[in-house]
């Protein structure tokens, strides 16, 4: 046979850019996806029993003092025990829907028929709309009245003056609520009958103060009418109705009977005036956080396996990084220790007066009395409660210390964002 025979039998070299059918180039999507789908599958039922588990769940909130809040500072609880007295609490977000509720009911005696309104944040109110429930007829119960404005409604005057746990008070008054609540204990803020009535004198006409905190005129809880024939009840320390402390001394009896003495209670937090919008953690979909948790969790996962394939993480040596508070704590911690509470409580105010007079422009030398007139006019607080925070006595307790820290860090904020 000869070459050009041989050569003419010898099939020619396939080209390297012809495929046949039986090459394969890398995998295909499907059959990653055929890989995957124990995997996908599983993800997918692990998903769908997490958003049926969290829509079966009751839905709740997060809020301050909200009646569907279960945490320690919710109002739950106590909407539980006014529904069992036979009060029906809603919650309203402006004015305006409290007084289309409470038309009409100016003047009823029957109770089913009259309207308590619980206001909390009240200085978030204008003092037009604070007047307008003052003249609606309705009650108004207002929880919390520690550096809020109270003005249309009462002459009252929030003070910053507090009562240190396990210090009980007494009603003294004869209040059949405060009667029935006996005790209240750990109070922070007060409420003082006005600027003008001095500590030791009788009260306004039909004004009722309960619970004294000092000797100086600051109470705890007061009672007054107001201006279209309901009764203002104001109960200073927020934190009594919370369902932290619910169960302590005579919270649950004050505030079922100040917030129960009719069918309807209307719940307004005047710090979300605004309605929910999608932007408003309030207003997400109860599972979408359970939901979101299994997808990082299901993530993790993936970037465990995936991860393994590039090898394990190389260590590498970082700076030791110290905070700036450390110092400021480790002072604290010594003041703990040895019980100074008047060497801190000097150094936290004149801290802050000196932060004050520099924002205010009041010199270091000047006369107390004159950065008390400077504060007093920029917060629009009155000097004499600027005066207790500034140059008020030493605490007499660590809680008192910890009050008087939180009310000056209020006070200096309030100059600050004036």
């Amino acid at each position: 046979m000869s070459t050009a025979s041989v050569r003419s039998q010898t099939p020619a070299p396939s080209s390297p850019t012809s495929l046949d059918d039986s090459q394969v180039v890398g995998e295909t999507w499907r059959a990653r996806v055929r890989r995957w789908r124990p995997l996908l599958l599983a993800l997918a039922v692990f998903v769908v029993i997490s958003v049926a588990t969290a829509l079966m769940r009751p839905s709740v909130s997060k809020v301050p003092y909200a009646l569907d809040n279960p945490g320690s500072n919710g109002a739950q609880a106590l909407g539980a025990l006014l529904r069992e007295e036979g009060v029906s609490p809603r919650t309203v977000r402006s004015v305006s829907e409290v007084l289309q509720a409470t038309a009409g009911s100016s003047g009823a005696s029957d109770s089913s028929q009259r309207v308590t309104v619980a206001l909390i944040h009240a200085g978030q109110l204008s003092a037009s709309e604070r007047s307008a429930l003052a003249r609606s007829g309705a009650d108004v119960t207002v929880i919390g009245s520690t550096y809020e404005d109270l003005t249309g409604l009462t002459e009252l005057v929030p003070s910053g003056v507090s009562s240190s746990t396990g210090k009980r008070l007494p009603p003294q008054c004869s209040d059949p609520d405060a009667q029935a609540a006996q005790s209240l204990d750990g109070i922070a803020g007060s409420l003082a009958l006005s600027d003008d009535v001095a500590a030791g004198s009788p009260a306004p006409d039909g004004v009722v103060a309960c619970f004294p905190v000092s000797a100086e005129g600051d109470y705890a809880y007061v009672v007054a009418p107001l201006e279209g024939g309901g009764t203002l009840r104001v109960i200073s320390d927020a934190s009594v109705v919370t369902n932290d402390r619910l169960a302590q001394e005579g919270n649950a009896a004050l505030g079922v009977r100040a917030l129960g003495h009719h069918e309807t209670l209307l719940w307004m937090d005047a710090s979300h005036k605004a309605a929910l919008t999608v932007w408003n953690p309030g207003s997400l979909p109860a599972w979408l956080s359970v939901t979101g948790f299994q997808a990082l969790l299901a993530l993790g996962v993936l970037a465990l396996v995936r991860g393994r394939r590039f090898g394990r993480l190389v260590d590498e040596d970082l700076p030791v990084l110290v905070r700036a508070t450390e110092t400021t704590r480790g002072r604290a911690r010594l003041y703990h220790l040895v019980g100074d509470r008047h060497r801190a409580a000097r150094a936290l105010r004149a801290g802050t007066a000196r932060r004050l007079g520099h924002r205010l422009g009041v010199p270091a030398s000047a006369e107390p009395g004159t950065l008390v007139e400077a504060v007093a006019s920029a917060t629009g607080h009155s000097q004499r409660q600027v005066h207790q925070l500034l140059y008020g006595p030493v605490p007499d307790s660590n809680r008192s210390l910890a009050d008087l820290a939180s009310q000056l860090d209020h006070l200096e904020s309030e100059v600050s964002h004036r």
